[in-house]
């Protein structure tokens, strides 16, 4: 059971933006710098030709609903044509060596995870909070506006989606056959296209404060996409372990 009056009250919705990080509606100066030569890094390593247009906060950490949890989330913004005319193909090599980066470095700072992304400049970006830590300012101030939540509905989703993952898990502990293994490897897949969508959809509707966002969140937060994953990438691999 989820405790919402310790989750919105104490640890989702806050009276200031993370102190650690901000002076006021000021960012840390030596944090942004350490920012910005991370973003310039991963760049390099992901062989970017072209002009970085801007490096931008956004998510929880320029906003009002940070947790323990959360990552300070750094958007690279790049005009992709600028690299090739199939803007498709470079967001892809971009991402997976983005996500290779990721992979080889875990870097934290005041105990928040930096996790770096590359955006088109073209592509619309929805946040209530954004910074630009390039320029050192404000693109979108963040509002105090505590949000009222439908308590039963962000429970009922996170639970059912909890069930499934349980399911999932004790299914994958005893399968029988390679039919069996490729069926529940589907579902495994299928189960994580659910979440993410659930997400985006909930995010594009409704904002940070969503039913389907926030229940991603606390299935983040207990473990359970982390289970998720586990099982699904156990189940991939056993299909081709021989």
């Amino acid at each position: 059971m989820i405790n919402f009056k310790l989750f919105f009250e104490s640890s989702w919705y806050n009276d200031t933006l993370p102190e650690r990080f901000w002076d006021g509606d000021r960012f840390d100066p030596e944090v942004r710098q350490k920012l910005l030569e991370i973003a310039a890094d991963v760049a390099d390593k992901a062989g970017v030709v072209a002009e970085v247009q801007d490096v931008q906060l956004t998510g929880s950490m320029a906003n009002y609903n940070y947790t323990k949890y959360s990552d300070l989330d750094v958007h690279i913004l790049l005009d992709f044509a600028d690299i090739n005319s199939d803007e498709d193909l470079v967001r892809a090599a971009l991402d997976g060596r983005r996500f290779v980066w990721n992979l080889r470095h875990n870097i934290s700072i005041g105990g928040h995870d930096v996790e770096l992304y590359f955006q088109d400049m073209e592509d619309p970006h929805v946040a209530s909070g954004l910074y630009s830590l390039l320029n050192d300012e404000w693109l979108t101030i963040p509002k105090y506006n505590p949000p009222t939540i439908d308590e039963s509905d962000v429970q009922r989703k996170a639970d059912s989606v909890k069930r499934h993952i349980d399911e999932l898990e004790i299914a994958s502990r005893s399968i029988n056959s390679p039919e069996q293994l490729a069926e529940l490897t589907d579902v495994a897949s299928a189960l994580r296209s659910k979440v993410s969508s659930m997400r985006k959809d909930s995010l594009t509707a409704d904002g940070e404060f969503g039913i389907g966002n926030l229940a991603f969140k606390e299935l983040r937060n207990s473990g359970y996409m982390e289970k998720l994953i586990d099982v699904a990438n156990l189940l991939y691999d056993n299909q081709y372990t021989d």
